[in-house]
This record gives structure tokens, C-alpha cells and sequence, in this order.
């Protein structure tokens, strides 16, 4: 998380900061667009060139530990003489102006048209430049939206702070997060707590769940992706039982997860993002979880939010638990 506010910090000084103040204070409509949309401004002769060619290359790359092909945001292209009114309170924008006269210059305004709006303008005196510019720039381009879309989740959870699976959490596992009640408690024991929320999309079912479970810290081992998935095999065979008899879930071991080092509150964490599947019956989905050590109680405590939605796409779902997740707090 140091590294996404260090690379944000470097771009708002090369671009300049918009506040409210700025717009005279005047009050700003909601955003528009679904999660993960992405509205590109830039006209066809350079989206159809180098520069529309990086910009996917950053924006349409496949999200990691899904079971099918999901690009990490949904791209929306329209040059600059359709820019009405209408895509003004786009939560994400990219606006890409090509003009000879103009040095390379990144901006990165905020609540431009809508709150939480995100607004990065890229300048360039030429087609090529400018896709040079984004390539070099894509991962801060990409961890800052990627970011902002983490942030308006929380914000939103922020309001389960006091809800009773919050204070159930916080009594009996010394942890705060920002769960609603709409969560149901599958199975818990003093180490161990399974979360699930189901529902009905049409005729289809979707189940997301989290599952929090703490161990004694013994070393730095316990990070290695082998002892991850390990003890959440060995968790997760005990705890999480499927409907058919002898089932539980397991981690699809034909597909190693992949690993992430990130530094959250000064703390060392590391998020895992995977596929697992019920062992003895027809069911899978991906899971991203995280693990840190809570020094104060010598105890590791991972975060694992896993996704059922066999007839959706679920990327968006597993965001929200990925926000979920990171909500806590010791």
C-alpha cells in the first residue's frame, strides 16, 4: 500500500491536485458506471495507433486467479468530440490530448464532475510519445485506479463498522472489520470463523464467503506460498464441508496461486489469489486471501474471501472482498 501511495503522491505533483474549493465549492452528483469501468477519451487515428495499443495492453490485461479470462477494467472508447455531458460523471477517465505544440504532462484530478471521480489526463506532442508515456507510467496508471475502486468499497463499508458480525468479531477474535449482517455464520470454532453471504441472481446462485483463521506465528516460513496453501487445505478440509457427503473445499493445486507482497499499515502482509474447488463435488471459483502476524498476540491471522458464481463473471466480486478483507484492524 506504501508503494500505491508513493507512486500517487509522484503523480499528483506532476499534474496538480483539483479540489472542491476549486469548483466553488459547488455540490458534485454521484459517479456513474459500474466497478471497473474505464472511460477512454482519445480520438480513433491515435486509439487505432501506438498509443490505444498501450493503453490496452495496461487496462485489458487478464486479471489473475480467475477461472476465465476477465480484463482488469472494462475499457470504453469514444474520441473527444463525443465527450457530452452524459460521460461527464464517469468514475474513471483516461483523456489522451495529442497536440504537437505541448510537452508530455501527466494530471491526476479528482471530483472533476462527480465525487470520487477519478480524471488522469495525458498529454503529448505526438502519437508515439505518448504511448511511450503510458508505458512507463502504466503500473502507477493502473495501481491508482485499481486503488480509488478499493477505497469507494470501504468507504461504503464503513458503515458495517458497528454491526453485530463487527462487534462479534472484535469480542471474540480481537479484530475489527467492517462486515454486514447480511453475512451468516456457517461454522466457527475458537480459531476459526466461516462467513458466508448468498443470494439469488435471476435463477442463479451466488455465494461469497470469507473465512478468518489464526495460528501461532513460529517464523518467517509461514509466508512461503507452500505452508500458505498448506494450512488453508488443512483449514479448509476440516471447516468448510460441501453439500455432498465426504466434500470440502480445497485449493486447486493445477493452478498456483499467485503471490503479492504488500506493505498494509506498516505491516507485512501477503495476499495470495487462487482457485479452489469442493473435493468430492462440482464446485469451484477463485479466492484471494491475506496473511500478516499480529505481534501483539504472537498469532498469524489470514483473511480468506473466496467466490461461487458459476453463471457470472467475478472480478467485481471478488474486489469487494478484497476491500472487505482489508478493512481489519487488530
Amino acid at each position: 500500500m506504501k508503494k500505491i501511495q508513493r507512486l500517487i503522491y509522484l503523480l499528483l505533483i506532476v499534474g496538480g491536485f483539483v479540489s472542491c474549493d476549486d469548483l466553488n465549492e459547488r455540490v458534485l452528483p454521484s459517479i456513474s458506471g459500474k466497478s471497473g469501468d474505464l472511460l477512454v477519451v482519445v480520438d480513433s487515428v491515435y486509439w487505432n495507433n501506438q498509443t490505444g495499443k498501450e493503453i490496452q495492453a495496461v487496462f485489458s490485461k487478464e486479471q489473475e486467479g480467475l477461472p476465465q479470462r476477465e480484463a482488469l477494467f472494462n475499457i470504453i472508447k469514444i474520441p473527444h468530440y463525443a465527450f457530452a455531458r452524459i460521460f461527464h460523471t464517469m468514475r474513471n477517465i483516461i483523456m489522451v490530448k495529442i497536440d504537437p505544440e505541448e510537452k508530455i504532462k501527466i494530471e491526476v484530478r479528482e471530483n472533476v464532475w462527480a465525487k470520487t471521480q477519478i480524471l488522469i489526463t495525458i498529454t503529448a506532442p505526438n502519437d508515439k510519445i505518448a504511448a511511450e508515456t503510458i508505458q512507463k507510467n502504466g503500473v502507477a496508471l493502473l495501481d491508482y485506479f485499481n486503488h480509488q475502486e478499493i477505497n469507494r468499497l470501504q468507504a461504503k463499508y464503513q458503515l458495517n463498522a458497528n454491526s453485530n458480525n463487527a462487534k462479534k468479531l472484535e469480542k471474540k477474535y480481537k479484530l475489527k472489520i467492517s462486515i454486514d449482517d447480511l453475512y451468516t455464520t456457517a461454522k466457527e470454532t475458537n480459531n476459526f470463523i466461516w462467513l458466508r453471504k448468498d443470494k439469488k441472481v435471476g435463477e442463479h446462485e451466488v455465494s461469497q464467503g470469507i473465512l478468518i483463521y489464526t495460528y501461532p506465528y513460529t517464523s518467517d516460513s509461514t509466508f512461503e506460498i507452500n505452508s500458505l496453501v498448506k494450512k488453508r487445505n488443512e483449514i479448509t478440509k476440516v471447516n468448510v464441508i460441501g453439500g455432498v457427503e465426504n466434500s470440502y473445499m480445497q485449493t486447486y493445486l493445477e493452478y498456483v496461486p499467485r503471490e503479492k507482497e504488500i506493505n498494509w499499515k506498516g505491516i507485512y502482509v501477503k495476499e495470495l489469489r487462487g482457485l479452489w474447488h469442493m473435493k468430492g463435488d462440482f464446485m469451484g471459483g477463485p479466492f484471494i486471501s491475506y496473511t500478516m502476524v499480529d505481534t501483539q498476540l504472537n498469532r498469524v491471522i489470514t483473511i480468506d474471501g473466496y467466490v461461487y458464481a458459476p453463471k457470472f463473471d467475478k472480478r467485481e466480486f471478488i474486489r469487494e472482498l478484497e476491500a472487505l478483507a482489508l478493512t481489519i484492524n487488530f
